[in-house]
């Protein structure tokens, strides 16, 4: 008879599912960012990098003030994924924050565009220096991380 009780209870178990019902954020309805570097010792940035809630990829590397071109494509869906998780986790009313946006001499100058909403008519935007990217609310710090890395190896996914 235990046996029987037992294979009963693991039997119930299984057909419960997973526990936890957590799941990874996904953000509703398309959205847009676009973040804009300038400054640093040259004066330049570090480039500009735009991706939206498809994948879709624009980096222009930061050569000066008659940057043209730069590299189009579409971000792989292990590329996308964490953007879209940070993407759906933002709450840019705790952006306003005092100070961020006062610059130490030869500082690179951060200006982040996030649309949201059906047609990506909610715009909020936010500006910061590395001297004070310590002080970025937890959700725009690890986003910042995420496109700064982006702007590593840009929109190389699939064309």
């Amino acid at each position: 008879m235990p046996a029987f009780t037992i294979s009963i209870l693991t039997f119930l178990l299984l057909l419960s599912g997973p526990c936890s019902t957590t799941r990874p954020a996904v953000q509703k309805g398309p959205w847009s960012l676009e973040l804009k570097t300038s400054g640093g010792f040259v004066g330049v940035g570090r480039g500009n990098i735009a991706i939206d809630s498809e994948g879709k990829c624009r980096f222009v590397e930061a050569t000066g003030p008659r940057s043209t071109g730069g590299v189009t494509g579409t971000l792989y869906a292990r590329q996308l994924q964490p953007i879209s998780e940070a993407v759906a986790r933002l709450d840019p009313k705790g952006w306003s924050k005092p100070g961020l946006n006062v610059a130490a001499p030869d500082a690179f100058h951060y200006r982040l565009e996030y649309r949201s909403g059906p047609e990506k008519k909610d715009i909020a935007t936010v500006e910061w220096y590395d001297n004070t990217a310590d002080q970025l609310p937890a959700d725009l710090k690890r986003l910042s991380t995420l496109l700064e890395q982006a702007m590593k190896h840009p929109c190389d996914g699939p064309p």
